[in-house]
C-alpha cells in the first residue's frame, strides 16, 4: 500500500529479483543496455565522443557496478519487505484483472492512486463536471476544437 500511498515516484524495493523470470545477467544486461542509451544520447547531444577511451572506460565500470549491485545477497529486513510490497502489489493486480468494475486512476491534484468501482468514479466525475462548469462533454462524438483551429 506504500507504493500507492506515497505517489508515482516511489519504486518497490528489489522489484527486479522478485518479479522478474529473467536470470540475473539478462535483468543486468537490460538495465545496462537502457541506462548506457540514455547517456550516450545525452553525451551526443552535448557533442562529447563515445568512443573514447574514457568513455569506454566510464561503461565498462557502469557494467561491473551494475552487476556488483544485482549480485549482492539481500538483508533480511530488505528482502522481507521486497516480498511483502510484491505480495501486495501482485493482489491488487489479481483483484483488478478478476473485478472488471475496479479501476485504477491517478489524480491529478495529488499525483496519488484512486481505485475504487468505475461507477464511483464515473460518478465522481460527473459531478465534478456539473458542480465546475469547466467541462463539456462531447456526446456525439463530434470535437468543437477541431473546427476552431480548421476555422
Amino acid at each position: 500500500m506504500s507504493m500507492l500511498m506515497n505517489g508515482f515516484k516511489y519504486i518497490i524495493p528489489c522489484q527486479s529479483r522478485l518479479c522478474s523470470r529473467q536470470s540475473i545477467n539478462e535483468i543486468i544486461h537490460e538495465q545496462y543496455q537502457k541506462i548506457a542509451s540514455t547517456v550516450k544520447d545525452c553525451l551526443n547531444d552535448h557533442r562529447i565522443p563515445i568512443a573514447g577511451a574514457r568513455t569506454i572506460q566510464i561503461f565498462s565500470e557502469l557494467e561491473r557496478t551494475l552487476h556488483q549491485l544485482q549480485s549482492q545477497k539481500l538483508s533480511k529486513v530488505l528482502g522481507k519487505r521486497a516480498q511483502y510490497e510484491y505480495k501486495i502489489v501482485r493482489s491488487i493486480q489479481r483483484l483488478i484483472h478478476r473485478r472488471k468494475d475496479i479501476v485504477v486512476r491517478r489524480t491529478d491534484k495529488n499525483k496519488v492512486f484512486y481505485i475504487g468501482k468505475a461507477i464511483d468514479f464515473e460518478r465522481k466525475a460527473e459531478e465534478y463536471m456539473l458542480k465546475t462548469d469547466a467541462y463539456q462533454e462531447i456526446p456525439d462524438g463530434h470535437c468543437p476544437l477541431a473546427d476552431n483551429l480548421h476555422a
